[in-house]
């Protein structure tokens, strides 16, 4: 099987930026030909002098041949603009969206260049076989300069979006960029995508962005940075809010989930019926927060939307479950302060089921004991299956009951239940504590 090859003078002239090497195919002292070799990944000499930041090997080009390397693409698909926008140079990218406008070649395809009337845009707007643009790349790569100089040359770029189905925008903020972000959506139309991927918007991915945001030092979970791209693209799309991923999830529930209260505060002072959108599940930001143990945010959604307590999901079930479900001890303390919840402990899911009898099917004392401080918790609930919360316990921990030698301990633990449940009779197990 063949493959290209670049001779190498060829390969150190492109690199260093050789001019001595230009001139001499200039005044014909070597064949114009050799500047067409490609190395084994297609790369051409143009692709090379890009790699290497030489300037000038671009601005010394024999005219006559610029624009079919100009246009050339590797096997990745990238063209000497895509590698310069992975280097970050500036000055080369400058020459490269002037050459476009200067272009003067009349065919419109890939071997001589577009008509010159497109030149410009086709040009910047070339994807490899990633679907990358330059700003794509710029963007990934953290390079704001290139970024500013690719959108003031083309706006329309940032509504391109990969196979990935990612847009300059949700890279900018993924990779935690805000200052790229701010660029982006400062220079761009209305029309601008906010895509990301399995259905994640840009808004999405920057509510749940903390401290790691490039170029700052944030010691705060949420980066205000991002809290101010966050307000941006909420002013350039208010509709924007309501998207769901393919779990149903708005960015209000990334927001719970991650702990963001001062993104969950502006979410919903632009938008209150956010916090009413229940995921695939039926889960609420509220049931997200209780879930995850984010007291700070349930406070915040309560003080702003109170009756979304009253939210259930699919199974029926509250904010108080979530929590149980959660294993959120921390949690069910707050909730038992807090007026809104607090009656909602005693409260059945559709199979009948109280945060306690929840919390007995995971085994978790801690919890049963946290919800068993509050006076009106019914104790002696019984769900679908006719079951107690006490029941339930017993049933799941039968066994290692039943390996316990002691009947000392053995008592202690029944002994200890009862008390924690104020049961009113001992439960039938069939278990003889006076063997």
């Amino acid at each position: 099987m063949g493959f290209n090859s670049m001779d190498p003078p060829v390969y150190k002239a492109a690199a260093s930026g050789d001019l001595r090497f230009l001139k001499e195919v200039r005044d014909g002292d070597r064949s114009v030909d050799i500047l067409f070799q490609k190395t084994p990944k297609n790369n051409n000499v143009l692709h090379i002098a890009a790699q290497f930041k030489q300037i000038q090997f671009f601005e010394e080009f024999p005219n006559q041949i610029q624009s079919p390397l100009f246009w050339a693409t590797n096997t990745k698909g990238d063209t000497p603009m895509h590698i310069a926008a992975r280097v970050g140079c500036v000055k080369l990218i400058e020459f490269l969206i002037d050459h476009a406008r200067k272009s003067q070649t009349n065919a419109a395809d890939v071997e001589t260049g577009p008509a010159d009337a497109e030149a410009h845009n086709e040009l910047l707007r070339m994807a490899n076989s990633e679907r990358d643009t330059a700003l794509h790349v710029a963007v990934r790569c953290g390079h704001h300069d290139v970024v500013i100089l690719l959108m003031d040359a083309d706006p329309e770029l940032c509504c391109y979006t990969n196979n990935a189905n990612e847009s300059p925008l949700f890279l900018a903020v993924c990779k935690g960029f805000p200052k790229i972000g701010s660029c982006i959506l400062d220079k761009s139309p209305a029309s601008l995508s906010f895509e990301g991927v399995k259905g994640v918007t840009a808004l999405h991915a920057a509510v749940t962005r903390n401290s790691t945001c490039k170029g700052f030092s944030v010691p705060e979970l949420f980066c205000p940075y991002m809290l101010d791209i966050v307000k941006m693209m909420v002013t350039k799309n208010p509709e924007i809010i309501k998207e769901v991923d393919e779990l149903g999830w708005t960015p209000l529930h990334y927001a719970a989930f991650r702990g963001n209260v001062s993104a969950i505060r502006s979410l919903i002072k632009r938008d209150s019926s956010v916090a009413y959108i229940l995921d695939n599940c039926g889960m609420s930001a509220l049931h997200v927060a209780a879930y995850g143990g984010r007291i700070e945010v349930m406070k915040e959604l309560i003080q702003l939307r109170p009756d979304t307590c009253d939210l259930l999901n699919h199974k029926g079930q509250t904010a108080v479950h979530a929590a149980v479900l959660g294993e959120m001890p921390a949690v069910i303390k707050y909730i038992l302060k807090t007026p809104e919840l607090a009656g909602l402990v005693n409260e059945a899911d559709n199979e009948g089921n109280t945060p306690l009898h929840l919390a007995a099917s995971k085994s978790n004392s801690i919890l049963m004991k946290a919800l068993a401080s509050d006076p009106k918790l019914d104790k002696t609930a019984t769900n679908g299956h006719h079951s107690k919360a006490i029941d339930i316990y017993l049933g799941n921990n039968i066994e290692l009951v039943r390996t316990i030698s002691s009947t000392y301990i053995i008592k202690l633990i029944l002994e200890g239940m009862v008390k924690l449940l104020n049961y009113p009779y001992m439960p039938s197990h069939n278990i003889d504590i006076n063997k």
